[in-house]
Order: structure tokens, then sequence, then C-alpha cells
């Protein structure tokens, strides 16, 4: 997942990423750089343990990376390059680490380099480096489950999914993964896919309409029409042989924890939701902490920033009331040339004619209480103090009040300190020490467990008679 978004992301993945004990024989002087290579990137006072593998493909060198606490899974590499003893790739993300060092004989040493790292309201500006150190080791053993391609019909649209099947014998709980808008691709996933799956769980990533493999416009959808993809996502799962159709659920992050009670009441056979960062204001709402940790975060001052959660406040109002359009799209014209304008989520002008049903618009006055009001099935809600893009104790609370008021009776709400919005712990202050956005301790461990309990509830609960 990716360095905000998350991806993701989000979570410690229980892949052994240990140096290798027993190394493979050199390759030759051909490709000394193909393989396996473990290692670490030394971080702060701790290592973060990493595996990549460099391989060729059409006569290209190509690789990619996994990393648990840094949550790639089989992350692709980019600019693979081997010249001379100088061995250099780039981990494709939001913020990309380049990695340059020497390969000498069974080790590659060297630095990767990261970007800027933003905090909340503020960001560490500077590059970073830090010195890795890589062995030539054996290959990753076989996972312990398969994995097959898959098309999810949604009307028209067709949706490029992959199912993650475990390899052991007969019917597996499932579960369909939602994701948030700026993370759309099966790959962003990986790491949570692969760590269900090794848990017991048949496991349903799907590439939004209109990315990827996927037909259809995102752009344009509606939150309706979104929900029912989810729908039938989860349809599709139900169907698999493999799949114990009475203990699905759904886990959904950003966006897709938005959509996930909508997605409940359309597919009544869901039997669990488990959601990161949800909403439990109108998105617009939280529109304006999000521009200003944003705008905070990448340098502009107090009163850009000001200007900015104004307009944002301004254009909610006018999206309930109707009143002051004329002068609210006379700000927007005016300030849509502004770079603070350009890096927030205002729109440049207001629509010609009637607001549009798009997701993007009608997000902005929507109320997930009402949806949240009238799901009955357990709910494990998981947020982030630090979190950058909603203010989480504020929708922590409204998702549990409106849960809660609905009659549900089994709802755990729990917040991380110094965790984003894709639960990756980050500084709070530029005092604090520099730390790698690294996925935050014990939260995949809470989500895994909780939803095993659950699927084991509902299987015990089958079985009476």
């Amino acid at each position: 997942m990716r360095l905000i978004a998350i991806a993701s992301g989000m979570l410690l993945l229980a892949v052994g990423m240990a140096h290798a004990a027993t190394a493979t024989p050199t390759l030759s002087p051909k490709d000394p750089a193909l393989g396996t290579w473990r290692g670490s990137i030394a971080h702060a006072d701790s290592d973060l343990q990493v595996s990549v593998r460099i391989f060729r493909e059409k006569g290209a060198l190509r690789g990619t990376l996994h990393g648990a606490e840094l949550l790639m899974h089989g992350q692709p590499l980019d600019d693979v390059q081997l010249s001379g003893k100088r061995v250099r790739f780039t981990v494709r993300d939001d913020r990309p680490v380049r990695f340059e060092g020497v390969l000498e004989g069974d080790s590659i040493r060297g630095q990767a380099r990261v970007e800027a790292v933003e905090g909340v309201g503020w960001a560490y500006r500077e590059a970073r480096s830090m010195p890795f150190s890589l062995g030539r080791g054996r290959p990753e053993p076989a996972p312990p489950y398969a994995l097959r391609d898959v098309q999810v019909a949604s009307g028209t649209v067709r949706l490029a999914a992959t199912l993650y099947l475990p390899s052991s014998p007969g019917r597996h709980a499932g579960v369909v993964m939602l994701q948030g808008p700026s993370s759309k691709r099966r790959r962003d996933y990986a790491v949570h896919a692969d760590r269900f799956a090794r848990a017991g769980f048949a496991v349903l990533v799907f590439e939004r309409r209109g990315t990827g493999g996927s037909t259809g416009d995102y752009a344009s959808a509606t939150y309706e029409q979104l929900a029912g993809d989810a729908a039938a996502a989860v349809a599709f799962l139900r169907e698999q042989r493999e799949v114990d159709a009475a203990s699905v659920g759904v886990w959904g992050v950003g966006q897709g924890a938005l959509l996930a009670p909508m997605v409940a009441a359309r597919a009544p056979e869901i039997r669990w939701l488990v959601v990161i960062s949800a909403p439990g204001l109108p998105p617009g709402e939280n529109v304006a902490h999000r521009d200003s940790s944003l705008l905070a975060a990448r340098g502009f001052d107090a009163a850009d920033i000001k200007r900015a959660v104004s307009l944002d406040r301004r254009l909610q109002k006018w999206l309930r009331d109707g009143e002051d359009r004329a002068e609210i799209a006379a700000l927007l014209v005016e300030s849509s040339s502004t770079p603070w304008q350009r890096e927030s989520s205002l729109p440049a002008r207001l629509p010609a004619g009637p607001v549009p049903a798009s997701w993007d618009w009608q997000g902005r006055t929507l109320d997930p209480a009402l949806a949240w009001g009238a799901v009955k099935v357990p709910v494990l809600a998981v947020y982030g103090s630090a979190d950058e893009l909603l203010p989480a104790k504020p929708n922590a609370k409204a998702v549990e009040r409106a849960l809660r008021g609905g009659g549900n009776r089994d709802v755990t709400v729990k917040t991380f300190p110094s965790a984003n919005y894709c639960l990756r712990e980050v500084p709070r202050t530029p005092r604090d020490k520099w730390e790698w956005p690294r996925a935050t301790a014990g939260s995949m461990e809470l989500v895994t467990g909780w939803m095993l309990e659950r699927a084991h509830a509902q299987a015990a609960s089958s079985d009476r008679p």
C-alpha cells in the first residue's frame, strides 16, 4: 500500500524476513545480481527486514521487494540496473525508495534514499538516506495458498480480481477487501491478502471499476454503484466451492470503510465488518481537516491554510442549503490559480447544473451514520489518532454511537496512537525522532485475531442442530 493511503497499510505481515541461514551458489558473472537477497535497512535504532528478488523478464532486469514493516509484499521494482558492480533499483510507491549499492560476491551493500516524510500538519522536508545490507539467500517457499485471477460481473461492468485460496482442506471463511480511493489496484493490498490467506481465509481482492483490468468509469460512479460492485464481489466469493458461504465478511479502508455498511445492507449474508479509518461524519466535514494537514505538511503558511479551510466549510454549507452560490463560485474561480488551491481537495469551480451524483460530489454531504445505524453484524472499527485525512476521535464516536443506537451489541472500536490513516506509525511533531512510517505494532494481529474469532463463532453456530 502506499505511504499515504493504503494503501496503505497497515500492518505486520507474519512472514519471516530474517537473513538467510544458507547461501545458494553464486551465479555466473553474466547475471550475478539475479536471485533472492535478504537483509535489512538500518533505521533509527532498529533494522527493517526486507527480501528482494531480481530476475529477468523478456531480457530486461525486473524485481520485487517484500517488507513486512513497510507493508510491501511483492512490490514491483523500477529501474533495476546492474553496471559493473553497481546495483540500483527503485521501490514503486507514492514516495519511492531508491536503492544504490555495490555487489561484492554474495552481498549487496549501499544506501536507500527516501524522500520527505509527512507527519500530521508538518513534514521532514529533507530526503533521508539509510544504509542497507543484503545477502544472497534461498527463494521464498511457496505460500500456503493458491492464486486465481478471476472476473466479477457487476451489471455491465467486469471487475478484475484475484482470489486467494488456502491450501488446507475443507471450506474456508472468506473476506472481500474494499479499497481506499487512492489505492485501487489489487497489488496495493497484497500484504493484507497474504496475511489473511495465511490465517486460513479465502480472500477476494478486486480492482475498482475503470482501474487496471476492470471496465467501467470510476470518476463518474455513484456510491450506490460502488456498493453494488462490492456486493457483487461478496456474492462471487460466496459461490466458490472452497468457501463457507455462511462465513464471509468484509474488510475496508477509507472509502472502502465508508462503503462497508452500504454493502452490508445490499448483502445481508455478510457476517462481520472490519473497517479502517471509517468516516462516521459526512466526508465533507472531514475535508477541512484533510486540507489543513496536507497543506501544512507541504509547507504552506497559516494564511493559505486558513483560506482553504474557510472555503471548504463554505462549500459544504452551500451543498446543504444552496445559498450564496454566486459568491462561492467566484471565490473558487479566484483561487483556482493559487498553489494552495491546486494542492487542496477544493474543486476548481462549481458544477454548471445540478450537483453531480458521482461519489466525489455526493460524498461531501452523505451521512454515514444512517447506514451504520442499520448494521447488526459484528463490527471492528480501527483508527489512528494521527490520521491525516480525517479526525479519528469524532468519526470513531459517530460510528460507535450509530451502531449502538441501532441495537448492535458486538461493536469493537480501537484507536492506535501515532498511527495514520493507513495505520502506519508516523512522528507527531518535528521534535519526535525520525521514524520510517512503519506498520503499527499490533494492528494486524488485532484485526486477524478478531476475524478468526468471529469466523469460528459463526462456524460453531452453523454446526449446532
